[in-house]
């Protein structure tokens, strides 16, 4: 009762205690969202960013790949110089079977370890690092295109603190990841997480059909890490093929 009394007869008192309650309150349930930037702002500051870096490390994951695939890679694992040049190992579906080669990208040429004796030998149709750099068709147009970006939310990657953020893609702009072929018009959904310190994007979660051969359960993870550092990336030596003798 005393305490009542008090509260009754000291509206200063009482309209402080009320103003404190209401102060917690808006702590306790939206204060943590005070300091959430928005999709569109860490998109936009992640595409300015990549367009900075020179180097970074990549990891593909693929699961549920169909054939005939464009690009049918199961997995890869590697580096890229910017802006041409790329190196990785890799798992590819070759009917039905799943091989491990090397790849080396530089400029127009490229080149494949046979899966059998491991030597080098020139190819064409993998991945290019020159289209992963070009900012109309490589990660920063696939920012760009990202189709109502969800709120950001508190994420990470490999231990790296980022945002993630949900939305839908044309899979046209993952032509440079997938190898395209997809059916016009097919749409991906896509989860991307950027990074808390540096804007960086680390990785893009691709669920659908992506590609030529995929169907709705296919599932493509691209991270990206190591920025920046110092690489070299040199072409294989290459055995030249022995000519053939004439037959007498």
């Amino acid at each position: 009762m005393q305490r009542e009394h008090i509260l009754a007869h000291s509206p200063t008192k009482a309209g402080t205690f009320a103003l404190l309650i209401l102060a917690f309150i808006i702590a306790a349930c939206g204060g943590s969202n005070s300091n959430t930037p928005t999709a569109q702002q860490l998109i936009k500051n992640a595409q300015a960013a990549i367009q900075q870096v020179k180097s970074y490390h990549f990891n593909l994951v693929a699961k549920n790949l169909g054939t005939g695939g464009k690009l049918p890679i199961q997995s890869a694992d590697g580096d890229v110089l910017v802006p041409d040049r790329l190196k990785a190992s890799a798992k590819v579906l070759v009917f039905g079977s799943t091989l491990a080669v090397n790849i080396i990208t530089i400029d127009d040429d490229q080149y494949i370890t046979d899966p059998i004796s491991g030597k080098w030998e020139k190819t064409t149709g993998l991945l290019d690092p020159r289209t992963l750099s070009d900012s109309k068709t490589g990660v920063a147009a696939i920012l760009g295109h990202i189709e109502n970006p969800s709120t950001p939310v508190d994420s990470n990657v490999d231990g790296r603190p980022c945002w993630s953020i949900d939305g839908r893609l044309d899979a046209k702009y993952l032509a440079a990841i997938t190898g395209g072929g997809a059916p016009a018009g097919s749409k991906v959904a896509v989860t991307i997480c950027i990074g808390k310190s540096d804007n960086l994007l680390y990785q893009i979660i691709m669920t659908g059909v992506a590609a030529q051969g995929d169907t709705d359960k296919t599932v493509r993870t691209f991270k990206l890490s190591k920025f920046n550092e110092s690489l070299t990336i040199e072409a294989p030596p290459i055995t030249p093929t022995p000519a053939s003798t004439p037959t007498p």
